[in-house]
């Protein structure tokens, strides 16, 4: 299928969340390299997929399901035909979209966890945050994924200049209970522990290796590993 640049800056969203096939991926990423508004885009979608990615799950209340389905029958599907005006930098449609989802589901948390007297936890994710935004931001900063051969999906922001590495796993496996999901980053000198995971979930900021060229998370005895000796999940390139 063959895709305009116009139909390119739609899919930052999808992106983001890794939601594209294999072909929409590739064209995307090789227009990504030469877009700086698209760059932009997807830097802050990532930065929001991180912090849905990290909230604690909670049953919704009964009566959201009926709020939801109210307001909707109450919003205009298709704005009318009217002169096309330039493109606002930072959200394509499919970005406003997302990025609408994702604050009313943030907010959604917010409030159960403070319904749920977790004011310490929130605190805690509040200043996760602040910390995978800054470093999202900065200029150099490149987002690499992968897919493993169990379906599991890592994605890697670095920042050379930074140095930095934000890991995000999706459907990462779940390790039993003697062991640890163990992310390393690896140059010419060999791997080096990035850290292990605190859940299949939670994302992880990792610095300190020069020269990465790829990261890899492997499956490693509870506590960690020196070198990798189990499992491998995922393998990411940076190049």
């Amino acid at each position: 299928m063959r895709s305009t640049s116009a139909d390119l800056h739609t899919l930052t969203g999808a992106y983001a969340v890794n939601a594209l096939s294999d072909a929409e991926r590739s064209a995307f990423e090789t227009h990504l390299a030469r877009c700086e508004s698209c760059a932009a885009e997807v830097a802050e979608l990532s930065a929001t997929a991180a912090r849905l990615g990290a909230a604690v799950e909670f049953a919704p209340p009964a009566h959201l399901k009926a709020r939801v389905l109210a307001a909707a029958a109450e919003t205009r599907q298709l704005s009318p035909r009217t002169a096309r005006v330039p493109r606002a930098r930072g959200f394509g449609r499919a970005g406003a979209l997302l990025a609408a989802a994702c604050l009313v589901a943030v907010a959604f948390v917010a409030v159960q966890v403070v319904q749920s007297d977790q004011q310490d936890q929130l605190a805690q994710l509040s200043s996760q945050y602040g910390r995978f935004s800054d470093l999202l931001s900065t200029p150099d900063a490149k987002i690499f994924s992968a897919t493993g051969a169990n379906g599991a999906t890592g994605t890697a922001v670095m920042s050379p200049s930074r140095n930095e590495m934000l890991f995000l796993g999706k459907d990462l496996p779940v390790p039993a209970g003697d062991r640890v999901l163990q992310l390393w980053m690896v140059n010419g000198e060999g791997p080096h522990s990035a850290g292990v995971l605190s859940s299949p979930t939670a994302p992880l900021v990792a610095n300190g290796v020069p020269g990465a060229q790829k990261v890899a998370l492997t499956v490693e005895p509870k506590g960690g590993s020196k070198t990798p000796t189990g499992e491998l999940v995922v393998e990411i390139g940076l190049a």
